[in-house]
C-alpha cells in the first residue's frame, strides 16, 4: 500500500529528477522520486567482470584496442557491460585482470563514479584460467553475485536471469543461446528441465545447440571448488562440467542478442543489431 508525503527539493535536485521522466517508464514526478528512492535503499549487489588471462589475447590489432574497449555508439564495451548490470542494481563492480589492461580501462572508466558505480580493480599476475581468475576477488564475494566477461556484448534482460537463479537455488545459474547452427562450437550444454546435466567446452562433436554465453549468478560457494595454489583451474573446463555432474547447476534459455567480441566484424554485428 502507497502512503502520499509531501517533500521540498532542492531545485538542482528536482531538476535530476525531471530528467528522469520519459513519460514511459515514468511518467512522473512521483515516478521518478520513487526510483531515485528505490535505488539508493535496495541492497548494492556484486558484479565481477573477468577481464584476466594475457592481455595480447585481448587485443584486436584491426581495431588497435583491447576488446573491452571497442566503440559500441557512443560508449565503449566496457562501459556499456557496466551500465547494464546498474541498471539491475548491482553497482559494486569488480574487475579482475593483467596491469597493462586495469591500466587502460581506469583511463576510461576511472573509480566508476560518472558511470554511478564503485569500482575496485585486482590485478592477475599469472594465467590460470578463468576460475583463479574469479577467486582473486574472494573477499569481495559473500553472497549471490553476477558474473560477466569483459568482451561480450548482450541485450537480454539480467533481471530475469538474477530471479530465477535466486528461485531455483543452483551453485551456479548460466544464460543459455539457442543457436540455429554450430558456429559457435564450445560451451555446450544438455538441458533436462532447467538443470544443466552435460557441460562441454570442447565438445567434439556437438549434441545439441544450445551454448552458455558465460554471462550468469554464483553463489560465494563456488569457491569451494577452486583447489589453492598455482595450479591451471578454468570455470568453463573443470568447474562448470562437475556442477552438471553433481546436479547443481542451472540453466536459463536467453531472449536476446549476444556476440562474443573478437574482431571488427563482430563489432559491425553489434551495430547491425542497434542499427547504428
Amino acid at each position: 500500500m502507497k502512503k502520499r508525503v509531501s517533500l521540498s527539493l532542492d531545485e538542482k535536485i528536482l531538476r535530476k529528477v525531471d530528467s528522469l521522466v520519459d513519460g514511459i517508464k515514468i511518467r512522473s514526478r512521483t515516478d521518478a522520486i520513487e526510483k531515485l528512492l528505490s535505488q539508493q535503499l535496495v541492497e548494492k549487489r556484486t558484479a565481477v567482470i573477468l577481464a584476466g588471462g594475457d592481455p595480447s589475447k585481448l587485443y584486436v590489432k584491426e581495431l588497435g584496442t583491447y576488446r573491452p574497449l571497442v566503440s559500441i555508439g557512443k560508449k565503449t564495451l566496457i562501459e556499456d557491460i557496466i551500465s547494464k548490470a546498474r541498471e539491475v542494481g548491482f553497482t559494486n563492480i569488480i574487475i579482475v585482470g593483467f596491469p597493462s589492461l586495469i591500466a587502460k580501462l581506469y583511463e576510461v572508466i576511472g573509480n566508476g563514479e560518472k558511470l554511478g558505480v564503485s569500482i575496485n580493480y585486482i590485478q592477475e599476475t599469472k594465467e590460470l584460467g578463468t576460475a583463479k581468475t574469479l577467486e582473486l576477488a574472494r573477499q569481495y564475494l559473500k553472497g549471490d553475485f553476477l558474473f560477466l566477461p569483459c568482451d561480450h556484448w548482450f541485450d537480454f534482460d539480467i533481471k530475469e536471469l538474477y530471479d530465477f537463479h535466486q528461485m531455483n537455488g543452483g551453485i551456479a545459474t548460466l544464460g543459455i543461446h539457442a543457436r540455429t547452427s554450430f558456429e559457435w562450437n564450445t560451451s555446450v550444454v544438455v538441458l533436462k528441465g532447467y538443470k544443466v546435466i552435460e557441460y562441454d567446452e570442447f565438445p567434439k562433436k556437438p549434441k545439441t545447440h544450445l551454448i552458455s554465453v558465460f554471462i550468469g549468478f554464483m553463489s560465494g560457494e563456488i569457491l569451494n571448488y577452486i583447489p589453492p595454489g598455482e595450479v591451471y583451474w578454468s570455470l568453463q573446463e573443470h568447474i562448470f562440467p562437475k556442477l552438471a555432474r553433481d546436479g547443481k547447476l542451472v540453466g536459463y534459455p536467453i531472449a536476446g542478442k549476444w556476440v562474443n567480441v573478437h574482431t571488427a566484424n563482430d563489432i559491425k554485428r553489434i551495430n547491425d543489431i542497434l542499427k547504428l
